[in-house]
């Protein structure tokens, strides 16, 4: 049909326009729409506009682009509802251009559209919250929106205190994974260990959970019971543990002497409460003359920026520089030290599991040479976030900047790199430690037999990182490391694979994988000894 003497092919090309223009406008709109109403200070001009003159003032529609008049939508009868739009896809586009056009925006239409038109019933909130997890999942893994409910979860983790069972999950293939269960909590007395997978809670089937949806469920009153099974190494069979449930009160901050004077320091987050926390442990080494430090920042996954620096400036020479937050648009801002460095030697532990501000601690310590850094290569998150609550009871986490330790060092997705490489429990050695055999005969053992003693014996002795080899033959290089062995926990130096030492072995291997022998503090004590 020809209007106001348009060409066909003019036309043609003009509706092509308008869509192409729509399609690139919708992600803006989405972001625009989402947000708008849930910050209270947002204002709307008052102003009377159309529904077509407002999608013109936001840039959907062109002036003079809006829908011809001379030209109708097909109207939709219950004949020709489901063929007709099989047969002309073009038309079907043509009636949703010109229905989306008598909304504010698309966000609207698509929320509309979908409740009217959708094979089921939908819940209307989550549709919207699905809008708002969208725009963020568009940027970076660490910019996120939080629903009001995992806003309190949030918020109950930084605080460090929240009633459950005591165990740190993480997603995992299938099934969340238990990172590992906190010292003196329900989940640790259970015998929870890490690398467990949660298969069910309270019966219900856990698999494909998410860490929220996990949390949400195990999480309860105190003195409530809830039942876990557990996937452990490679086993189809499930393990049910029924723990009650308790308030876990999480210190950010643990700290002890060790031997020899050396002093030992665990940092879980960098939290509210994690200043006065670490002031306080430093205090007591200071009033305990320790000059030598052990600093434990493994498996901590960062918290905030300002804990970070206060934490660094006491292993920094004063004036020296701690970090450098990097904006897009801004000023960056410079972090130097402004306390005198304290008169301590130190080591710092890290691994896979250390992020964000574990790095920042550990990056400075490193590039400034104030220290050593043992363990594993670290996670590498090198940005900063911002949080900001909302009306509606949640909040947005949105990555705002970037942060580089001295000599401008990036650790996002680099990480930093220990000066002493030492391998924690790794998810091979865990696997390695589900196919041990069982050592149940009861009858000593000695140099020259062969049996299942013997191999299952030399399966822990190799996991617990001492040199042999795995053969089931009690050769005199088994006799000896299994000499050594007794030597380190105690036990008599005979040589002789008695039952004494096969409990032993049993216990040393599950310490080590729940983290309680631990080859990497021990370095750090040898390193610090040297000194």
């Amino acid at each position: 049909m020809k209007k106001n003497n348009i060409a066909p092919k003019k036309k043609t090309q003009s509706m092509i326009n308008i869509r192409s223009i729509l399609a690139l406008l919708l992600i803006l709109l989405l972001i625009g729409t989402a947000i708008s109403p849930v910050f209270s200070e947002t204002v709307t001009p008052n102003r009377d506009f159309s529904y077509e003159s407002k999608l013109q003032a936001r840039g959907l529609l062109a002036d003079n682009d809006a829908v011809d008049e001379g030209e109708k939508a097909p109207e939709t009868t219950p004949e020709n509802t489901t063929d007709n739009a099989a047969q002309n896809t073009d038309d079907v586009s043509e009636s949703t251009d010109v229905r989306a056009a008598t909304y504010k925006d698309y966000a609207e239409f698509m929320l509309d559209y979908v409740n009217e038109n959708y094979y089921k019933d939908v819940d209307q909130q989550k549709l919207i919250d699905g809008i708002y997890k969208g725009i963020f999942e568009t940027l970076d893994k660490h910019s996120v929106y939080f629903t009001p409910e995992e806003y309190s979860e949030f918020n109950t983790d930084i605080n460090g205190e929240f009633s459950g069972i005591g165990a740190v999950i993480t997603n995992g293939e299938n099934y969340v994974e238990v990172v590992s269960p906190i010292k003196e909590t329900p989940a640790y007395e259970a015998g929870l260990l890490p690398g467990d997978r949660i298969a069910t809670v309270n019966d219900a089937d856990a698999k494909g959970w998410t860490t929220e949806k996990a949390i949400s469920v195990i999480r309860g009153p105190a003195g409530t019971p809830v039942k876990i099974g557990i996937l452990r190494n490679n086993s189809d069979e499930i393990l049910y543990f029924d723990i009650v449930r308790a308030v876990i009160t999480v210190k950010s901050v643990n700290y002890e002497m060790k031997k020899d004077n050396i002093g030992y320091i665990e940092i879980t987050q960098f939290g509210d409460k994690t200043n006065a926390e670490f002031d306080e442990a430093i205090q007591y080494m200071i009033d305990n003359n320790v000059k030598k430090l052990v600093l434990d920042v493994r498996n901590n996954p960062g918290g905030y920026l300002d804990s970070a620096i206060h934490i660094s400036d006491y292993f920094v020479e004063k004036g020296k520089e701690i970090v450098k937050v990097v904006y897009k648009d801004t000023t960056n801002q410079l972090y130097r030290a402004e306390k005198l460095k304290l008169d301590m030697d130190v080591v710092v532990l890290v691994n896979e599991g250390s992020a964000s501000a574990s790095e920042i601690l550990s990056g400075t310590i490193q590039q400034n040479g104030t220290g050593i850094i043992v363990g594993d290569d670290t996670y590498g998150k090198g940005t900063v976030q911002n949080i900001v609550p909302l009306t509606n009871g949640g909040s947005i986490k949105l990555t705002i900047a970037e942060y580089l330790v001295p000599n401008d060092y990036h650790v996002d997705q680099n990480g930093i790199h220990p000066d002493v490489v030492v391998h924690g429990v790794t998810p091979d050695q865990r696997k390695l430690y589900s196919n041990f055999v069982p050592m149940n005969e009861k009858a000593p053992k000695y140099r020259g037999e062969i049996s299942l003693n013997v191999y299952g014996a030399q399966q822990r002795l190799k996991f617990l990182d001492y040199e042999i080899d795995v053969d089931g033959k009690f050769g005199p290089k088994t006799e000896q490391v299994i000499k050594a062995f007794q030597a380190s926990v105690g036990l008599r130096s005979t040589g002789v694979l008695n039952l004494e030492t096969v409990s032993s072995l049993n216990q040393q291997a599950e310490s080590m994988l729940r983290g309680e022998f631990d080859p990497q503090l021990n370095k750090a004590i040898e390193l610090l000894k040297a000194k």
